[in-house]
């Protein structure tokens, strides 16, 4: 039988040990569309302490019942079958219009970007479950060692507005596909597609307990990282709320945590590279989702041979732009609105005061009377310790340096808290290495940036973040090694 999706008006209520049931607290708050200010439900529910504790008692349920004793095939088969039933009938692409109405992506990417990220992901980890092995060590020295990977039990993830299902199937996947339990929090500013997603996976054969919603701000996201009984939260969000998770997570009962953080990615363009492929990465990487992404090439470096001719060229591509912005659910808009109101007054606040401290060549306006859109910006000649240059803007602005050596643009990269994604513009392979030896970013693009691959590791160093998203790496964050020793000389 086909699965329907729900509409905004029946996702009302929590998603706990498979099934749709009322917050406990009662409590609800509505849900804005910021391409017109209209309100796309009033009903959202908050879950509390007493949702939370249910939550987590259906998960240890499942993970010490019916989910602990699935083979690895059938956790495969789990993870295919979603995979197929987000396939069948347009589904994904209904589910992730549903997040369309309150984030403003445009609906433009989901055959692309969002169906290949999820199903890539979905495929990828539906075939790790049988292949994390442990280790053997003979018994040389009286004792056989033996080394098993043990899921960790109740995990939590909390996920951001900008690219909601896309971050649930990067915390989820690896997570079940290890045996563990999964509560996910969707922000309180798109909600929608991740609770429809939880009919699917229970269409999809996971047991009641596997994969539970929650819904809520803050406080909500306060409950899981301070909870007794969960053994793993992931994040992926802003540095200031990073650092609460942190830690109420260690207050409370030393929880393991993996923080995908903020950035302020640098993108180095040397008078050697090929140019229209520089132009189209980087103008790409800071309008994806209107800049709201923590990977957005937001600061430009450009070496001062072909400043002129380069930075032109991008002012004129960035200013062509906005002629996309536009409602997100027509397939022709490429640029949609900021997710909120204080999305939109952070934005224009900081362009305001980066006039005073950068020189200001494209945008930097509201896009019309309604909505919470923003033209694309460019800022040239920041001076030092210009907010508009130092910090996040989580908005289609851009700042352009100029720089004349290695040695220079190295230190200037390099002069930030954070240290997310990077990428360098050359034909020389040879600098382009040791560039990317030396950023202190967690992935370096090689004439390409603010891109990722699901084979490889994912995330920040410094303050952009703990531990690492995808390939193998994730499922060692999700897995504790135990040790057995057998001894041998024993009678």
């Amino acid at each position: 039988m086909p699965v329907t999706i729900p509409s905004p008006a029946e996702l009302t209520k929590l998603f706990i040990n498979n099934e749709f049931v009322d917050a406990k607290s009662g409590r609800t708050y509505p849900l804005i569309n910021p391409t017109d200010d209209s309100v796309i439900s009033e009903h959202i529910p908050i879950a509390g302490a007493e949702d939370i504790d249910a939550a987590v008692a259906a998960a240890e349920k499942a993970f010490n019942g019916e989910w602990s004793r699935f083979s690895a095939k059938q956790r495969t088969d789990c993870l295919r079958k979603l995979l197929s039933l987000l396939e069948e009938d347009n589904n994904l692409e209904k589910v992730l219009r549903l997040d369309t109405l309150s984030t403003g992506n445009p609906v433009a990417i989901i055959p692309t970007r969002e169906k290949n990220y999820i199903f890539g992901q979905l495929s990828y980890y539906a075939g790790w479950t049988d292949k994390l092995r442990g280790d053997y060590f003979p018994a040389d020295d009286g004792f056989v060692k033996l080394v098993r990977q043990e899921p960790l039990g109740v995990c939590a993830g909390i996920c951001p507005f900008n690219a909601p299902v896309s971050t649930l199937i990067m915390k989820a996947a690896p997570a079940l596909a290890t045996g563990n339990v999964m509560i996910i929090k969707p922000s309180e500013q798109s909600p929608l597609g991740t609770l429809a997603m939880a009919v699917l996976f229970k269409a999809a054969g996971f047991p009641p307990g596997v994969l539970q919603v929650v819904t809520g701000a803050g406080e909500t996201g306060g409950l899981l990282s301070s909870h007794m009984r969960i053994r793993k939260i992931s994040f992926t969000g802003s540095i200031a709320t990073g650092r609460k998770i942190q830690i109420a997570s260690a207050q409370s009962n030393l929880k393991r945590v993996t923080l995908e953080l903020g950035g302020k990615s640098p993108a180095v363009v040397f008078a050697d590279a090929d140019l229209e492929n520089a132009l189209t990465w980087t103008v790409n990487g800071v309008l994806a989702r209107s800049g709201q992404v923590c990977v957005a090439a937001t600061r430009l470096y450009v070496q001062k041979s072909i400043a002129d001719e380069f930075i032109q060229k991008y002012i004129a591509k960035m200013k062509a732009a906005a002629a996309g912005l536009g409602d997100p659910s027509d397939a022709n808009t490429v640029l949609g609105p900021l997710v909120n109101k204080a999305a939109l007054d952070r934005v224009t606040s900081m362009i305001a005061r980066g006039k005073t401290e950068a020189e200001l060549v494209v945008g930097g306006v509201r896009h019309g009377e309604a909505g919470c859109f923003v033209e694309p910006t460019v800022f040239v000649n920041p001076k030092d310790g210009a907010q508009i240059y130092t910090d996040e803007v989580f908005g289609p602005v851009a700042v352009v340096k100029t720089f004349e050596t290695e040695e220079e643009v190295l230190a200037l990269a390099n002069d930030t808290e954070y240290g997310l994604m990077a990428g360098v513009f050359t034909r020389d392979l040879n600098r382009a290495l040791r560039l990317s030896s030396s950023i202190d970013a967690g992935v370096v693009g090689v004439n390409c940036v603010s891109t990722m691959n699901v084979q490889v590791p994912f995330g920040g160093k410094k303050q952009s973040g703990v531990g690492r998203e995808f390939g193998e790496y994730v499922l060692r964050s999700y897995t504790e090694p135990k040790t057995i020793l057998i001894n041998m000389n024993s009678a």
